[in-house]
């Protein structure tokens, strides 16, 4: 990485740098399976002991750091492995601010610094560098989250780092294709994105404004 996309990176970090507690979270109700519903139970969370809830994937206890959904994260927040996994996931976004766009140019996931992404691409490649693998397409992306119960009301979204937002001309449909429009950005959790966001704008950090009518989170993150 160089010492250019490091400053940022250190930016970024410095950014939301905030309170270092974290929220234990225990299990539920064993038939609670809705992602979306059990995110909304931390907003504007700052206790350092929460409610209950359980992962939706594997059934069992998982961390949350305190004020996740409010755009505190501390990446040195401790016991909170899923909250360092979502800030090295943003900050490889960030790092690439400033590399061009290339509407369906594929990256080469041994890439360490590429510099040329499509919106889905970024998000495929940032995952896969910290050990997540997720669908090439915000359409397959969208489906994917939707698919494994992840998704999350937008206005949520605009307030959780590392969710994803995404924009279609008709909400994508399994077998469907892909929408004649689609895109997908990053949530920095104060109304700015990350994105690679067109052949005018490149890879950069802009104001989610009212772009946006679907949102989610990839489940991942909180394992």
């Amino acid at each position: 990485m160089s010492l250019e996309s490091i400053a940022r990176v250190e930016s970024r970090i410095a950014a939301i740098q905030g309170p270092s507690a974290t929220v234990h979270v225990s299990p539920a109700d064993s038939g609670s399976t809705d992602f979306a519903s059990i995110l909304s139970q931390y907003s504007g969370t700052g206790a350092s002991d929460g409610p209950s809830a359980q992962n939706p994937l594997s059934g069992t206890p998982f961390l949350l750091p305190a004020n996740y959904l409010t755009g505190r994260l501390s990446p040195n927040a401790v016991g909170a492995p899923s909250g360092s996994k979502i800030n090295q996931f943003i900050d490889l976004a960030i790092a690439q601010n400033g590399d061009s766009y290339v509407m369906g140019h594929e990256v080469s996931q041994a890439d360490l610094n590429p510099q040329t992404f499509d919106c889905s691409e970024l998000i495929e490649w940032a995952a896969n560098k910290v050990g997540v693998s997720v669908p090439d397409g915000s359409w397959l992306q969208y489906l994917d989250l939707k698919q494994r119960n992840a998704l999350m009301p937008v206005e949520q979204a605009l307030e959780t780092p590392g969710a994803l937002l995404f924009s279609f001309s008709s909400e994508p449909q399994a077998g469907g294709g892909r929408p004649s429009s689609a895109h997908v950005a990053i949530s920095l959790g104060d109304g700015r994105t990350i994105e690679a966001r067109g052949k005018d704008y490149g890879v950069g950090i802009f104001g989610s404004g009212d772009r946006f009518e679907y949102a989610g989170m990839i489940p991942e993150f909180f394992q």
